[in-house]
């Protein structure tokens, strides 16, 4: 491991590799429970492959997707989470803590850029749509959901994704998009697992106030 979490008040759970379906129940129960005044939390994990659909994104057209296709209460478009993707969950009382939602993205944007930068990757965000960007190229994807001042769902940040995943879909909904991974920018295997923990320390951080 090349990172290990600050410590701070919300609690990191690592639910390692997951179905989607399973890791929305875990998200039900801790949203719950942390609306309910239980400890926030975030989850360190990746996904088996799978296609989302956000709230208001259309269904794909033309041939079937090589992975299952569901649809999330995130927002955004369509996007594919698998192998070799860091993913976090920061399931926070946003609200509570005076967090709009325009600024939690930004924060969870902001997390995804401090990463990068630690595997020597410069990254920026760009008027094209919400997320993180080496150059003209995807890195990572935002999506969130606020119900009763509880944020779910968060940041996925393609550590060694297959990009080959990304080439049936136009991911988030955008004609033409290249995405990318660390492991392409960088020239050498970049462990999801180090990128989760990477992010969620600086989201941490940030949270308290602190240069990620």
């Amino acid at each position: 491991m090349i990172a290990t979490l600050a410590p701070a008040r919300i609690g990191a759970i690592r639910l390692g590799r997951l179905p989607y379906a399973a890791a929305q129940a875990w998200q039900r129960r801790a949203w719950s429970e942390v609306a309910d005044g239980a400890d926030e939390r975030v989850a360190l994990l990746e996904h088996e492959p799978v296609y989302t659909l956000g709230r208001n994104g259309p269904a794909p057209a033309g041939a079937d997707l090589p992975a299952p296709v569901v649809r999330s209460d995130r927002g955004g478009r369509i996007s594919f989470h698998g192998p070799g993707q860091a993913v976090i969950y920061p399931i926070v009382r946003v609200r509570e803590r005076g967090i709009r939602i325009g600024v939690w993205i930004a924060l969870l944007e902001e997390a995804a850029i401090a990463c990068a930068a630690r595997f020597g990757v410069e990254t920026r965000r760009s008027p094209i749509g919400r997320g993180v960007w080496a150059g003209d190229r995807k890195l990572a994807s935002v999506g969130v959901r606020v119900a009763n001042g509880v944020s779910t769902h968060g940041v996925a940040l393609n550590a060694d994704t297959n990009l080959a995943w990304f080439e049936p879909i136009e991911p988030c909904g955008i004609p033409g998009l290249q995405m990318t991974s660390l492991s392409r920018e960088t020239g050498r295997p970049c462990s999801a697992e180090d990128a989760g923990e990477l992010m969620a320390e600086a989201l941490l951080a940030l949270l308290e106030g602190r240069a990620p």
